[in-house]
């Protein structure tokens, strides 16, 4: 507890005189020597008083700076979590039309190779069909040719013109394709034929 009364009211204090009261100068000796460490017991008192004041403010500024380093931390924390969560949202984000891209191009991909295969398969068919016809053809003229050499004899004139209209059926073959009724040449077809074999 800080000290109520001060080296000047030792001093200063009077005592009153009786007949068979202490010395004056044994008292006043015992005072002074009061007075002498009472003053510095004081002065002490007050550096002690001063410091304390002093580490109270130095107390209460860490104090408060630690709080707005506690503050300053955990909104650091949070825009941390904040940020970490809207990256992982965006990657994953990211990922998913990725995935949806690679798989719409993946099911295209395979649909233009189903329509591919289906048009490679027309168009073979369509040569398979033509050779068929072509060699049907061949047959039968083979066979008209390989006919006793008396019909052929006598029918020089006839066979001639069977010849002259089974190349000219040869030379003009209906398109195959529905709804087309236009005639083309038999060399055209044939070309045609040959660049879808090949």
């Amino acid at each position: 507890m800080f000290m109520k009364i001060t080296p000047v009211e030792i001093t200063n204090k009077d005592f009153k005189r009786t007949m068979r009261g202490y010395s004056t100068d044994e008292v006043d000796e015992f005072l002074d020597e009061i007075v002498e460490d009472f003053e510095a017991l004081y002065r002490e008192n007050a550096s002690l008083k001063d410091k304390i004041d002093s580490f109270n403010e130095k107390l209460e500024h860490y104090a408060s700076l630690e709080k707005t380093l506690q503050s300053t931390l955990v909104l650091a924390q949070n825009t941390a979590d904040a940020t970490k969560n809207q990256a992982e949202k965006e990657a994953e984000h990211i990922l998913e039309n990725a995935h949806a891209k690679a798989q719409g191009i993946i099911e295209n991909s395979n649909k233009e190779n189903e329509r591919i295969k289906r048009e490679y398969e027309k168009y073979r068919m369509e040569f398979m069909n033509f050779k068929m016809r072509v060699l049907n053809f061949m047959e039968s003229q083979m066979s008209s040719f390989t006919s006793s050499s008396d019909e052929i004899e006598r029918g020089t004139l006839g066979t001639s013109s069977l010849q002259v209209t089974g190349l000219h059926q040869m030379s003009e073959v209906k398109a195959e394709e529905p709804g087309e009724a236009e005639t083309i040449k038999l060399e055209d077809y044939l070309d045609d034929e040959l660049e879808i074999k090949g």
